[in-house]
């Protein structure tokens, strides 16, 4: 037996961990769209920035043909196209935990609420040895979000930038 605070704490912190996986697959899903470049030299306005820390995002990109009608007739106008802007970008959440058990529950010499799990005896229905098992159920919701408004600004400002490229 345990006490009932220990599980809820243990479940608290699973939970926790799971979101914090969660949210670093959502940061690392981002981090495909750009090239990290370290500078070593730091500029004269760059002061009190560490050198470990000074990197610049560089989008990637990918090249596109657009036509393009002109006064020769019709030619073809290459168009850098930031690979952010072609991917649907959404921030992942879990947004419901549902845990179902079945426990023994007593209490202890102090009047803390102590809990086990249930055990049933159960046979199976193709096999003739019995087995220990206990009935609990997790259940995890997740959502997807909008991105955060930063990153939204950033993919709205790549997106004004393609559609000055864009003939037409």
């Amino acid at each position: 037996m345990i006490k009932f605070k220990a599980l809820m704490n243990a479940i608290h912190q699973s939970i926790h961990s799971a979101a914090q996986a969660v949210e670093a697959e959502g940061v690392k899903h981002i981090e495909t769209f750009f090239d990290a470049i370290k500078h070593e030299e730091l500029d004269v306005n760059d002061q009190g920035i560490a050198p470990e820390s000074y990197v610049t995002h560089r989008p990637k990109m990918v090249a596109m043909a657009f036509p393009s009608r002109t006064d020769k007739g019709v030619e073809t106008v290459m168009v850098n196209v930031p690979l952010i802007t072609l991917s649907p970008v959404s921030s992942p959440r879990i947004q419901e935990v549902k845990f179902k058990a079945e426990l023994d529950v007593t209490t202890n010499e102090d009047n803390e609420l102590m809990v086990a799990f249930a055990n049933s005896n159960k046979r199976g229905l193709l096999t003739s040895c019995d087995h220990k098992s206990t009935n609990t159920a997790i259940e995890i919701t997740l959502k997807g979000n909008e991105p955060p408004e930063g990153l939204q600004l950033v993919i709205e400002g790549y997106e004004k930038a393609l559609r000055s490229q864009i003939p037409g």
